[in-house]
């Protein structure tokens, strides 16, 4: 009996020492929160305020004030979601469209608006799992603090993750107690859990987009975060409509540029891309190589001029139809007077001519000529090719004109919905003067390649053909 007691008495004891260290424990935790650290095995690394960088100027953009922007957040967020200044005090939206074909947004959320966000529509019980609870995002300078009652076994520990940004991700850096710094840990359940964080918040940034009620849909171009303010741009790019005429547009000394929609059979729009070019400005060239055919960018890759479009017709065999030279030597049998021709003498004369008005001479001085038919428009803007003598086919189609002031049109139809007559009839009757016009080949053949200015304009061909005109600038002949 003796010796139950006694056992009892020890057990007893044992009991309270136990709790009594437990208690201790606990107390010193509560008292030292830094002993959490040497407990999970954190490396101290400083105070938090000796890592946290000067604050940086606020983004500004040039705007209206928007009401509301929609957010699309897959799969965080079912359906796209309104955010609006009247649901969040903190929330500033500017919003601009002055540059035509892009749309910016610039987003300021204080860091109360940030939290009550993230709580209403991520976490509204503000737990995550049971080893996280109660998060809490606070704003710095350069980046962030994710603050979580942390589950570490014998308590709740408020503990921070410090995240930086480098550029629109956000880099674990550290640990945060009680405004010490401590190094990030390699093992245990804090480790494992940090990897997630960084790529949850980088994922949502990279798929976070913007939608109405500017035009596009916009994407995250920057992120600034600041000691109580988180910043978002966001821009998107749209399709701009075609004005039906651009008008003449000034793309360097000699060389204009106009696209016009024109209307076919069915009331089909054509989009025609014009260039106007001054012979006193430019050079025309002639090339040929039937032995090695190529696209019309092909062709423009190597020298890069300022235009090239495709020649006349040519055989299976790449052979020239109808008279070409180039260089001054010369290819093919001459056309009849029922055809046309491109010609560019000795001393740079440049001429769009109807053979039946102008027939070639064997001994005209010609540096560079192409023949091609039929005549479009005759001399002095007479219609040239009337409907009966066209089948109706639509096709895609190269012109080269020349206007009443002497300069050369170059007229390409890409789209393949005007016939000939159709084109000659515009041509004509347009405001662009043309005195005469010839139709070259057509078809997968028609192509055009330009870069003049800032503009670039690729038009190419379907087919590799084997002659083309170049177009350089003056000063860049020999």
């Amino acid at each position: 009996m003796r010796n139950r007691s006694n056992a009892l008495r020890l057990a007893l004891t044992g009991l309270l020492v136990c709790v009594a260290c437990v208690a201790l424990t606990l107390l010193v935790i509560n008292i030292a929160p830094r002993l959490v650290a040497i407990l999970l095995g954190l490396e101290h690394a400083g105070r938090l305020e000796s890592v946290l960088p000067p604050d940086s100027s606020s983004l500004t953009w040039d705007g209206s004030r928007l009401d509301h922007v929609e957010l699309i957040l897959p799969p965080h967020l079912a359906e796209p979601l309104s955010l609006t200044p009247a649901d969040l005090e903190g929330l500033e939206i500017v919003g601009d469209t002055t540059t035509p074909g892009a749309s910016t947004y610039l987003i300021t959320l204080d860091e109360a608006s940030l939290n009550e966000f993230l709580r209403r529509w991520f976490l509204p019980e503000g737990t995550i799992n049971d080893r996280f609870r109660d998060l809490w995002v606070d704003l710095q300078s350069g980046g962030l603090i994710l603050y979580a009652d942390v589950n570490v076994g014998l308590r709740w520990q408020r503990m921070g993750l410090l995240l930086f940004q480098m550029e629109t991700a956000l880099i674990p850096t550290g640990l945060v107690l009680d405004k010490d710094l401590y190094a990030l840990p390699n093992e245990g359940f804090l480790a494992q859990a940090i990897p997630s964080v960084q790529s949850t918040s980088e994922q949502a940034l990279e798929d976070l987009r913007l939608v109405g009620p500017l035009p596009g849909e916009a994407n995250v171009s920057q992120v600034q975060f600041h000691a109580d303010r988180l910043q978002i741009l966001a821009q998107a790019t749209y399709p701009i409509p075609n004005p039906p005429d651009t008008g003449w547009q000034l793309l360097e000394p000699g060389v204009e540029l106009r696209q016009s929609d024109v209307a076919a059979t069915g009331d089909i729009l054509e989009r025609l891309t014009i260039v106007r070019l001054d012979p006193a400005q430019v050079r025309f060239r002639v090339r040929y190589d039937p032995t090695n055919p190529r696209t019309l960018s092909a062709w423009a890759g190597g020298s890069q001029p300022l235009l090239v479009i495709n020649g006349g017709y040519f055989t299976p065999e790449n052979e020239a139809t109808g008279l070409l030279i180039s260089q001054g030597q010369s290819w093919g049998i001459p056309f009849e007077d029922f055809a046309g021709m491109f010609a560019v003498t000795a001393d740079e004369q440049v001429s769009v001519r109807w053979l039946r008005e102008r027939p070639y001479d064997p001994g005209e001085p010609l540096a560079e000529a192409i023949q091609s038919f039929p005549v479009l428009v005759k001399p002095g803007g007479v219609m040239g090719f009337p409907a009966d003598a066209d089948e109706g086919t639509p096709a895609r189609r190269t012109v080269v004109a020349q206007d009443r002031s002497g300069n050369i049109l170059i007229v390409v139809a890409p789209r393949g919905y005007l016939s000939l007559h159709e084109l000659a009839v515009f041509l004509a009757d347009s405001d662009l003067e043309v005195d005469v016009a010839l139709n070259m080949d057509g078809g997968r053949s028609t192509g055009l390649w330009l870069k003049a200015g800032e503009a670039s304009v690729t038009i190419d061909s379907v087919l590799p053909v084997p002659s083309v005109i170049f177009v350089e600038r003056a000063s860049s002949v020999n």
